[in-house]
């Protein structure tokens, strides 16, 4: 796997350094074309220093910000909504 798709998890070491010092990950839009087969290229929220996906989809409003499989850490947004992990998300209104 190339460094272009690199895609990190929540226990991987250079995820958890990347915040230290209460940094925030720097997610960017990254495509990755052979993530569901041939032809069918994804779109991630990936950090562009550690290469970290956040847990929430590419395309959401306001996205889960923590990195993917994050547990035990509830679900959280840059906004500030928080969720717990296996629970559904507050409808705003």
């Amino acid at each position: 796997m190339s460094d272009n798709e690199l895609l990190n998890a929540a226990r991987d070491p250079e995820v958890h350094a990347c915040t230290i010092g209460d940094v925030e990950h720097d997610y960017r839009p990254h495509i990755v074309v052979a993530a569901y087969g041939p032809g069918r290229p994804r779109t991630y929220l990936r950090c562009v220093w550690c290469h970290a996906v956040a847990c929430g989809n590419y395309g959401e409003t306001d996205p889960c910000i923590e990195p993917w499989h994050h547990e035990p850490k509830p679900h959280r947004t840059r906004s500030g909504v928080s969720w717990p992990i296996g629970g559904n998300r507050a409808e705003e209104g």
